[in-house]
């Protein structure tokens, strides 16, 4: 606190901002340029709250040494850093503002020579290290080298203690260094008992089974972590904390501290866009019905075109610990435009978790709808056989800022009355999102769904018009009314859709964001998209505000290939991100 006190001067103005001229760095290097000015922008704002402004010289000699820290963590370790100041009017007139401007002569990269481990002999696979020889000597890899060494012998070997650190060996004359990691590794041990506090309500057989540890095996971290993992998916706590306890004949036994949630909820919301107008929705939901995480949600959701009730029964840990049955039955009443369905359905699905990225879905379903398309109405019943599969490494469900998502499925439905043709239903979803700085997440989405005729005899034709493909709207593509873009530009539904979005989100504060969007889509009998058919497109930009649960979204969007039925933009303000 001394040294920071002698570098503040009283009656100074506030630190400048960091401009992008303010770094050059030699030769160019636009992500290294970035990573210095994010650096120091975060360097000035410690300063600013304790109300600090050193002088340029002093400030110079901190940001220097904060530059050279990012440099080397990037393998530059001969960089040059020069620096002057520059004097520019200040905020107040006649006052004069100090700026320190900086260039950067990065000299070589450095290059991993060699990789050793040295300590516990441990057998590693070929894929690691994935920094080897020849690779730029940067920091993130080695550390990432570091944790996936640490995870391999975690889930190799037994040890109650484990610590695995490195250490870097320049080698100046080769423009390299020499990576060394250390493995300290000591009392090799196996699970012992599992224990819970705070479980009262609960059934232990059905959260020891959760965890999915088994005593007498080789004692892990890893599974330990993995447990407190299926523990909170259970939906039943607001904390899981372990402690460890390692006996002399070398078995661990683990106590889970368990905090509960309110088992009972109720929920509503609103929303509103130009086509629906209003939307409500309201649930109530039991995350504990009879003490194994059972999981009872009623909802019902009203829009101008389309009522949905719906209730859902979740039982997880069906039959093992990585399954979740999940039986919904779901009654639909829509109104499109010259059309009016009732759709009731009932449908059992088991989702198991490979891992904890990879789901798969499989089950049954029972599907009902009377639908009068003009002045005719008809009965449908159906047999449907869901079976999709999915990958999601989002860890943020309602405001996605890093990670990947893709799914594919495939839906065979057959008629129990004749009704109808067999069909099948196809999928492909693939979502992506990066986030290119702390504030700002490029977000895309791509997403195919098709019907196919069941074998040569059937007929597409002779399916429901509740199963044909239509698109616009929230859901699909902004700017036009829901569920109005079919073959031709019409609301005739088709057998192919195709549709895709881009997102520019930037957050502006803690509670305030924007984003841009285009989207784009196309409904057609064709399922090549590069066929001659016909594509629409819209734009916009939205502003959202961040609640603890989730964004608020309001969009605007606009329609790029705007037909004259259609208004000029449409609204969609909800709960949540577009995807």
């Amino acid at each position: 606190m001394l040294i920071l006190a002698a570098l503040a001067t009283a009656g100074a103005e506030e630190l400048p901002t960091v401009k992008r001229g303010d770094i050059v760095v030699e030769p160019g290097n636009r992500g290294l340029r970035n990573d210095l000015r994010d650096q120091l922008e975060n360097y000035r704002s410690s300063l600013r709250t304790t109300g600090l402004n050193p002088r340029a010289s002093r400030l110079a000699q901190g940001e220097r040494e904060q530059m050279r820290q990012v440099i080397e963590s990037n393998g530059y370790y001969e960089a040059q850093i020069i620096h002057r100041v520059i004097e520019e009017p200040g905020e107040v007139e006649g006052q004069v503002q100090e700026r320190v401007q900086y260039r950067i002569d990065t000299g070589p990269r450095y290059q991993v020579l060699s990789v050793s481990v040295q300590g516990a002999e441990v057998t590693l696979p070929d894929t690691w290290p994935t920094s080897g020889g020849g690779e730029p000597l940067v920091a993130s890899a080695i550390l990432a080298d570091q944790s996936e060494l640490q995870s391999i012998i975690d889930r190799t070997s037994c040890y109650f203690t484990l610590n695995v650190s490195h250490e870097v060996r320049l080698q100046p004359e080769q423009d390299g260094g020499q990576v060394v990691y250390q493995v300290a590794a000591t009392d090799p041990s196996t699970q012992g008992t599992v224990s819970f506090t705070g479980q009262e309500g609960v059934d232990e057989a059905f959260l020891r089974r959760q965890t999915g540890l088994r005593t007498g095996v080789c004692f892990s971290r890893g599974n330990i972590d993995q447990a407190i993992i299926n523990l909170y998916e259970t939906q039943l706590f607001s904390s899981v904390r372990r402690s460890l306890q390692r006996a002399d004949d070398g078995s661990v036994a683990v106590t889970f501290e368990l905090t509960q949630r309110e088992p009972r909820t109720l929920s509503a919301g609103i929303g509103w866009d130009t086509d629906q107008g209003f939307g409500l929705r309201a649930g109530w939901e039991h995350r504990n019905v009879a003490g194994r995480a059972q999981w009872l949600e009623l909802g019902t959701e009203l829009q101008r075109d389309r009522q949905t009730g719906n209730i859902q029964l979740t039982l997880p840990g069906f039959l093992d610990a990585r399954n979740t049955l999940v039986w919904n039955n779901s009654l639909t009443h829509e109104t499109p435009e010259n059309d009016e369905f009732y759709i009731g359905e009932s449908r059992a699905t088991i989702d198991r978790r490979a891992s904890r990225n990879d789901t798969y879905r499989y089950g049954i379903a029972y599907r009902r709808s009377d639908e009068r398309v003009g002045d005719e109405w008809e009965t449908f019943s159906l047999i449907r056989l869901p079976l999709s599969y999915e990958f999601d490494s989002v860890p943020n469900e309602f405001n996605p800022q890093k990670g990947l998502r893709y799914s594919v499925g495939i839906e065979p439905v057959w008629s129990l009355n004749g009704s109808s043709d067999p069909f099948y239903v196809g999928s492909l979803g693939w979502s992506s999102f990066r986030d290119l700085t702390d504030d700002l997440v490029i977000a895309n989405r791509l997403a195919w769904t098709s019907l196919w005729p069941f074998n040569d005899s059937a007929d597409l034709d002779r399916i429901p018009t509740s199963d044909k493909l239509l698109g616009g709207g929230g859901g699909t593509l902004r700017g036009y009314p829901y569920r109005s873009i079919g073959l031709e530009g019409a609301d005739i539904g088709g057998n192919h859709r195709w549709q895709g979005s881009l997102e520019l989100r930037g957050q502006l504060s803690e509670n305030w964001g924007a984003v841009v969007f285009t989207d784009a889509l196309s409904v057609s009998d064709e399922w090549n998209p590069t066929t001659d058919q016909s594509w629409y497109y819209s734009g916009g930009f939205g502003v959202r505000y961040f609640t603890q649960f989730a964004p608020i979204r309001f969009d605007l969007a606009f329609p790029l290939s705007r037909r004259d039925s259609d208004p000029a933009f449409q609204i969609y303000i909800s709960l949540g991100q577009s995807f």
